[in-house]
């Protein structure tokens, strides 16, 4: 997700969503966490809408370019999961052609969706 990350980390019982918003040199971040906000979606849903807004700021190219980020990153992801279910279950010690053929395969997938 453009401008999203997720940070988890169990030994400082630290999780939730990170947003960062870099525009000449000025970076606006915050941080979304999941027991703050009731739950992991919903602190997701939050952050997202503080990225929007961060992104209304920026001058109308750069929204523009964002939009095509989050496009492109909604594609993959899409792409990423649809190969996940097609692809057979590799054995447990696949040969390494076997794997990386695997590999291949999910990335063509993910560059044709992303057309």
């Amino acid at each position: 997700m453009y401008g999203i990350s997720r940070i988890d980390q169990p030994e400082k019982k630290n999780h939730g969503w990170y947003v960062r918003v870099t525009f000449k040199g000025k970076t606006e971040q915050k941080f979304f966490a999941d027991k703050a906000h009731g739950s992991k979606p919903k602190a997701l849903k939050m952050a997202q809408e503080h990225r929007d807004h961060l992104v209304t700021l920026l001058p109308p190219a750069r929204q523009e370019a964002a939009a095509r980020k989050r496009a492109v990153s909604k594609k993959v992801i899409a792409a990423k999961k649809a190969a996940a279910a097609e692809a057979p279950a590799p054995a447990k010690k696949a040969a390494p052609a076997a794997k990386k053929a695997a590999k291949k395969a999910a990335k063509k997938a993910a560059k044709k969706a992303a057309k």
